[in-house]
């Protein structure tokens, strides 16, 4: 009701309860009380992904220096793949690599969210 008004499109309660029926899906506040958090991740491990961002300091002969990395997690799989890294992280760099894993056919994470 909410998000179809958003759009333009006025549905009765009764009409969201029997679309609910028909599918066998409980109404929200029971659909609260019987799934966990745990049950949620279980079940949508397959489209879950996770990024993490990170610091690594290298010995070089000129001293220390500090590369930055970007890595992804498919939950499903648990399989980590690099997304770069990098001397001098800025905007561009940082878009691009996040979104060469999504690409579609050849993204390592396409199909998860």
């Amino acid at each position: 009701m909410g998000a179809l008004a958003n759009v333009g499109h006025a549905i009765s309660d009764r009409t969201v309860g029997n679309i609910l029926r028909r599918h066998n899906i409980a109404p929200a506040p029971e659909r609260s009380r019987t799934t966990s958090w745990k049950a949620f991740i279980r079940s949508h491990m397959e489209v879950l992904a996770g990024a993490d961002f990170l610091s690594v300091e290298v010995l070089t002969w000129r001293g220390l220096v500090t590369y930055y990395v970007l890595f992804f997690i498919a939950v499903g799989s648990r399989r980590v793949c690099l997304g770069g890294i990098t001397r001098h992280p800025d905007v561009c760099w940082m878009e691009q690599v996040a979104r060469n894993p999504s690409m579609q056919d050849i993204g390592y994470l396409n199909g998860c969210r």
